[in-house]
């Protein structure tokens, strides 16, 4: 397994801010060892970068199961619908529909709790990571990425890198 995407059995990993570039090249590299299923909640998986890590090797594209959530309330459906098996899974960006202020806080909070309990379900299979970017510290959501931090088993944090965009000096 990649270092990024460490997939103990019997338990599951938190990401929390990973590279959205680096998650990707860790799931083709994955994908060459075991199929896998993604499960997208941000829009956060571009199949060029995967293809151009598995270096256009279709089979190792298709290893690679996509399922998409747009609304916290498909992510909780799609986590409902898998069943432990054989095939890690990955979840990708997972709170960014629970950060919809036009679903109520304690709807998103409700499906929440749901989520944890099949994150803890799931994570009895092949394994599971979670990836999440935490919402600014005033927003009302960050009890939601508090209480999935507390609940994960594992809980791997990964610096954003600050690229700056100071202009250089001329002389």
């Amino acid at each position: 397994m990649t270092h990024l995407l460490e997939l103990p059995s019997g338990r599951w990993n938190l990401l929390v801010a990973p590279s959205p570039q680096r998650v990707l090249i860790a799931l083709a590299q994955l994908a060459h060892v075991t199929p896998l299923t993604v499960l997208d909640c941000g829009r956060r998986f571009d199949s060029s970068v995967v293809a151009r890590a598995a270096r256009g090797r279709r089979e190792i594209i298709d290893r690679i199961r996509i399922q998409r959530a747009f609304t916290c309330f498909e992510a909780a459906r799609l986590l409902e619908q898998k069943r432990i098996e054989a095939t890690p899974v990955v979840v990708l960006d997972f709170l960014s529909t629970f950060y919809d202020e036009n679903v109520k806080l304690s709807a998103r909070k409700f499906l929440l709790e749901h989520a944890l309990r099949l994150f803890h379900k799931l994570g009895r299979g092949s394994g599971l990571a979670v990836s999440v970017y935490a919402p600014a510290a005033s927003d009302a959501s960050m009890p939601l990425f508090e209480r999935l931090q507390s609940a994960a088993p594992t809980v791997s944090t990964y610096a954003i890198s600050e690229q700056g965009t100071s202009q250089p000096g001329l002389f």
